[in-house]
């Protein structure tokens, strides 16, 4: 179960009316999403492999992720610590909108909760933009510029003698 700590710890630009709105779209809709890729599993399992219409394996892996995502472990890469992703989730259920059929009656809350994680995940680029804008000028320090020392001019390096090209 997804909880607004659980969101917000996956990201620090994340803000708690995004985190909860998350949270609200997230935990009523995630166990239909999961019936939703079962079933789309067992029916493609049942087909001969030369006939199925979508790729077992990569729904396999998106239950998984939607199930690590859920419990708050999902890594986006084998670095990152287990959190809940806003990137990761919207990837996730983009996935399962591709499978889900137009007559599914949570198909309207799976498409309000993508909604609700790409407008989050835009303001968290936005809001991590602004950040790194503003460490960046923070930094920012005028440098006099000095004098390179140029060294002997007279002599040529090793490329240059063998092309016979010298100063």
């Amino acid at each position: 179960m997804v909880t607004t700590d659980s969101v917000r710890a996956g990201s620090r630009f994340i803000s708690d009316e995004q985190a909860q709105s998350i949270t609200d779209h997230w935990n009523p809709v995630y166990p239909a999403m999961r019936r939703t890729l079962e079933t789309v599993i067992k029916a493609q399992q049942a087909v001969d492999p030369d006939r199925r219409t979508v790729d077992v394996a990569r729904l396999k892996a998106v239950r998984r992720g939607l199930g690590q995502l859920d419990r708050g472990t999902y890594k986006g890469c084998t670095r990152s610590p287990g959190a809940f992703s806003v990137y990761g989730a919207l990837r996730h259920v983009d996935e399962v909108l591709a499978v889900t059929l137009s007559g599914t009656p949570e198909k309207g809350a799976i498409y309000r909760l993508a909604s609700a994680l790409a407008d989050a995940d835009v303001a968290i680029n936005a809001a991590a933009d602004a950040f790194w804008q503003a460490q960046r000028e923070e930094r920012e320090v005028e440098i006099p510029a000095q004098a390179v020392a140029r060294g002997r001019t007279d002599t040529a390096d090793s490329k240059q003698r063998e092309r016979g090209v010298t100063r």
